[in-house]
């Protein structure tokens, strides 16, 4: 277990993290260094005076369910956090916990992160709260847990490690692999001069990918990683022309992925173009916004056009990235969520 506290603030509320992945594991590669977003305001608040718990990452043997992974850490939860701390999961990973509570026999707070429309929680009555981090989510939360207390708050990133710079387009980008469209992209690809990179670990074999298109999908031994994020930063978001974020279709907002990518290219002060479809463009409407371009999802044609628009205009992709740049500054860094966090947490 590691435990983080202030060293400046005295402690006033302890507080349990469990997610999908261990996350003292995850405290540990903020050395690297690595971007304190996925540890979901755990930082953040540990700076506003919480006692924050983290367990290691578990022991994934034959019968390792990581939906039920809370059963190893009950006795911890019940005696370390008693009546007032909070047991936060940053994904819906829980099932003995909001059981017991459901059944009055955890009295501590028990609280999730929903992302999307297409997650399901169980025993939701155990629930006191449930952070949507999209409009999606916080329409099916109301659905399945209406007497928990319910807020959507808009995720961020960690803003110091992620500097804006001049924008100097040399190719587009791609990276991430979660219900990316990389057929659609590799065919629009063959529709453009520019060079477009594409970052990955796992893209479907088979597809026939253009010569302009420059495929890093080696990952480093022992990660999942397809290059470091130092690496990522300094040397493929540097010069990118713009973010592309193209995902499979998803019209009942089931999911929320491309989050990640969406927002570290705004705070990066790139413009992004992004499919329509899934719970981002409810969260963050990149053309009201005016930080990128909205494609629809399956048209290499429309999302080819959109990658010559922002070729032939750089003073437009330019302000488009600077547009991003702001909104990140306004409501999507990790300073604002620990923060809004941290107000939700005090009414529990």
């Amino acid at each position: 277990m590691t435990i983080l506290r202030s060293k400046t603030r005295k402690t006033h509320r302890r507080l349990f993290y469990l997610n999908s992945y261990g996350m003292a594991q995850a405290w540990r590669t903020l050395e690297d260094p690595n971007p304190g977003q996925h540890l979901w305001g755990c930082i953040e608040l540990a700076r506003l005076g919480y006692e924050v718990a983290m367990p290691e990452e578990p022991v994934r043997g034959r019968f390792f369910n990581y939906r039920r992974q809370d059963f190893n850490q009950l006795r911890f939860i019940r005696e370390w956090l008693g009546r007032d701390g909070i047991l936060y999961s940053g994904h819906t990973v829980l099932f003995w916990a909001p059981m017991l509570a459901a059944a009055g026999l955890l009295r501590c707070p028990v609280v999730t992160l929903l992302y999307a429309a297409g997650e399901n929680l169980r025993f939701s009555s155990g629930y006191a709260g449930v952070i949507a981090m999209t409009p999606a989510a916080e329409r099916r939360a109301r659905s399945l847990a209406p007497g928990a207390k319910i807020a959507h708050l808009g995720w961020g990133v960690d803003l110091p490690l992620y500097p804006s710079s001049r924008h100097t387009p040399g190719w587009f980008l791609s990276c991430g692999k979660t219900r990316r469209d990389f057929s659609t992209l590799a065919s629009a690809a063959g529709k453009v001069a520019e060079t477009v990179r594409v970052i990955n670990t796992s893209a479907p074999a088979g597809l026939d990918w253009p010569a302009n298109v420059q495929f890093v999908g080696t990952a480093q031994a022992g990660t999942w990683e397809a290059v470091s994020f130092r690496e990522l930063i300094d040397r493929h978001y540097a010069g990118c022309t713009a973010a592309l974020v193209l995902l499979e279709t998803d019209t009942e907002e089931r999911y929320a992925a491309g989050f990640t990518q969406l927002i570290e290219a705004l705070a990066l002060g790139k413009p992004v173009i992004v499919t329509r479809t899934g719970a981002i463009p409810g969260e963050i409407d990149v053309e009201a916004t005016g930080c990128g371009i909205f494609v629809p999802p399956k048209d290499p044609v429309a999302l080819a056009e959109a990658m010559i628009t922002l070729a032939k205009d750089p003073a437009r992709a330019a302000a488009m990235g600077q547009a991003g740049r702001r909104l990140c500054e306004t409501d999507y860094s990790m300073e604002r969520f620990g923060t809004r966090l941290h107000g939700f947490f005090s009414q529990l």
